[in-house]
């Protein structure tokens, strides 16, 4: 049973919105019910929608441990793969069959609904491959896009727009809810790209990897990351200033002030130093903006 525990983190690790708990699939449907009255069959929808989130989510992070594997035992991490619970062929295969299965998925969802969302999501799986990707495309290309920071910036910058969308195309029809909400995702994860690899900066020179914790100072890092969170909250609360959303989703004013209070101005204050006594307006800044996704699925519902 633990070997088996440790075969299933793969799936879900590292933690995010996608899984192990779908909620961004969640929130985009309860986004997507209420602004488009031409769609149907609700639970199964949304059963749909969770079901492609999670076999997709759980294939990109399998994927990416598969091929972090020589880096990972060079770091000392532990995980199924390191330890050797699990063959490096076997997670390939898992990962190789989870991708066809949530594409199959996605097509099927397609043409059930007549709506597109299989270019979105093989526009996805297509860039999330290649960012993890060591023994195909990089062979064919010559790099991993997750090596470099451009690649990095490149990959987030499509990647979560296209997934958006992806999924929106399960619940509703493509229209302006969905491109805005589109936006938002695009500006929350070039936020995430930017600070994701400050933790492990070290562990990514010695493995030879350009990352943007790598290539510059985490206090610029920062700054830039909150930048682009400041314009994800700007892109929602203008939603619903120009009538695209409904006001009950300004709940997520009350994450939005607090990120302003306790992170954005704590930090320009000291022109954006971070000191190790700054780690509670980091923790913060993390809890406020995956509040704020919460409050704008609960928002919609209301």
């Amino acid at each position: 049973m633990n070997k088996l525990s440790e075969i299933i983190k793969l799936f879900y690790t590292p933690y995010s919105i996608f899984s192990p708990v779908p909620f961004f699939a969640i929130i985009i449907f309860l986004l997507a019910y209420k602004s488009d009255d031409l769609l149907s069959s609700p639970i199964r929808s949304l059963t749909a929608g969770v079901i492609v989130s999670l076999l997709s989510s759980f294939a990109s992070n399998i994927w990416n441990h598969t091929n972090d594997l020589e880096e990972d035992l060079a770091q000392g991490k532990k995980n199924a793969l390191t330890q050797k619970i699990i063959s490096h062929r076997s997670a390939v295969i898992i990962s190789l069959l989870l991708y066809i299965l949530s594409i199959i998925s996605v097509v099927y969802i397609s043409i059930g609904t007549a709506r597109q969302a299989y270019i979105f999501f093989l526009i996805w799986a297509l860039v999330t491959w290649w960012y993890s990707d060591k023994i195909l495309l990089k062979r064919i290309f010559g790099f991993r896009l997750k090596t470099h920071y451009i690649g990095e910036l490149i990959t987030y910058s499509i990647a979560y727009p296209a997934y958006t969308l992806s999924i929106w195309l399960i619940y509703s029809n493509l229209n302006i809810e969905g491109i805005v909400l589109a936006l938002a995702f695009l500006c929350f994860g070039i936020s995430v790209v930017l600070i994701k690899d400050i933790k492990d900066i070290s562990g990514d020179a010695k493995a030879g990897l350009r990352t943007f914790g790598v290539a510059f100072p985490p206090s610029k890092l920062f700054y830039f990351s909150c930048l682009f969170l400041l314009l994800y909250y700007i892109i929602i609360l203008n939603s619903v200033a120009f009538n695209i959303f409904s006001r009950s989703i300004l709940l997520v004013i009350i994450p939005f002030f607090y990120f302003i209070k306790n992170t954005f101005l704590h930090f320009n204050k000291k022109n954006w130093r971070i000191e190790a006594e700054d780690n509670k307006q980091i923790k913060s800044m993390v809890a406020t903006t995956y509040a704020s996704i919460i409050l704008l699925g609960l928002g919609a519902f209301i």
